[in-house]
């Protein structure tokens, strides 16, 4: 009964040795790794695709409308950064106003509109005060350390921001915001939603040394989806 006894413990205690050591081993994590990145990168693929043959005409649209709301904000022949651009679905409207745009993202598309320009998402890889304007359109929410990417932003702009965010007014909004851009995006894994509220993102600006020239809001349709949104003109204070 005590020989039994032992070989029963023996074998337990070599499976969660085995097991500890699978969970430990660097080639399973980089496994598990490449699975993640594989289904993201499959994420992706499917959103591409969606703009590209069914949102693109929306997508247009929207991109004009917000653009007439900030166009009299920003100095004539601008050199604008389109942070977290994307698809570059702002340059025809800049482009048509006068204006330079360049697109900077962390991920090229599979759709385009316009180059994009890559980097690692924590430096903006331009020298200080390159961009008379820098324009993030519904990407600061999914940025997971919105401070460290406007200290950037604060560096390299010489004249406006301009911040287009999706708002909501109670908690219920705020989940119902969160579950649309998960679904919109096709992204349901670990997903920054970094999302707030309009006088949250007046603090937060506030705190990132900008003054907040003006502010619209404006609803907007995408995918049958009514949307929310704020259209914040900021300005660096530069003597701070």
């Amino acid at each position: 009964m005590v020989h039994r006894f032992y070989r029963v413990f023996k074998k337990e205690a070599l499976g969660k040795k085995i097991a500890c050591a699978i969970i430990s081993c660097p080639k399973a994590e980089l496994n598990v790794n490449s699975i993640y990145q594989g289904l993201r990168s499959f994420q992706r693929k499917i959103l591409d695709g969606l703009v590209r043959h069914f949102a693109h005409h929306a997508l247009e649209l929207r991109a004009e409308k917000f653009t007439r709301l900030f166009e009299n904000q920003i100095p004539e022949r601008s050199r604008i950064l389109d942070l977290g651009g994307g698809w570059g679905f702002y340059a025809e409207p800049l482009k048509q106003r006068g204006h330079e745009h360049l697109i900077l993202d962390v991920v090229k598309p599979g759709y385009q509109k316009a180059p994009v320009v890559l980097y690692e998402g924590t430096k903006i890889p331009f020298p200080d005060q390159s961009f008379d304007v820098t324009l993030l359109v519904t990407m600061l929410h999914h940025v997971d350390d919105p401070e460290s990417l406007f200290r950037e932003v604060y560096r390299v702009t010489r004249k406006k921001v301009v911040v287009i965010e999706d708002l909501y007014h109670h908690a219920v909004g705020r989940l119902w915001t969160i579950g649309r851009d998960r679904l919109l995006n096709m992204e349901f894994m670990s997903h920054p939603h970094q999302f707030r509220k309009h006088d949250e993102w007046l603090v937060f600006f506030q705190k990132q040394k900008f003054a907040i020239l003006d502010f619209k809001s404006a609803y907007t349709w995408l995918s049958g989806f009514r949307i929310l949104n704020g259209v914040y003109i900021l300005e660096p204070n530069k003597n701070l």
